[in-house]
């Protein structure tokens, strides 16, 4: 696991959080799918060649689970597939909230933020790359 990604995700998520509380949903978004592409990020470790993570991969790759269980078959579901769409749905409020100009709503981006205290959880307790 990268230590120090995982402790800016956990530093994003703070600044989702508080940007939430301010009624600063647009910002907040952003900073919620940031906390949770470096906590990925921080699971699988440095992708191969010193390239970085395309974010639909690195919700590919963080779902399948082989970072903290290298014998997972590699096909059929992951092991967090329970975290795809959310985490989809979290870049797609980015997209909107940075390019379209589009106001994220409330409850879900509630929703959102507490799948990336659970993801934060998740690799807290299960390690990785």
């Amino acid at each position: 696991m990268i230590k120090y990604r995982l402790d800016f995700a956990k530093k994003y998520l703070d600044d989702a959080i508080e940007l939430f509380n301010n009624k600063k949903f647009n910002s907040s978004a952003s900073r919620a799918y940031y906390a949770s592409y470096q906590a990925m990020w921080a699971a699988l470790g440095d992708p191969k060649e010193g390239k970085i993570w395309r974010h639909l991969a690195i919700i590919k790759h963080f779902v399948r689970g082989y970072w903290f269980a290298p014998n997972h078959p590699a096909s059929g579901p992951g092991l967090l597939e329970d975290k795809r769409l959310p985490l989809r749905r979290l870049y797609s409020y980015r997209i909107k909230s940075d390019y379209d100009a589009i106001d994220i709503d409330q409850h879900n981006l509630e929703q959102l933020l507490n799948v990336v205290e659970q993801l934060m959880n998740i690799i807290d307790k299960k390690g990785g790359g």
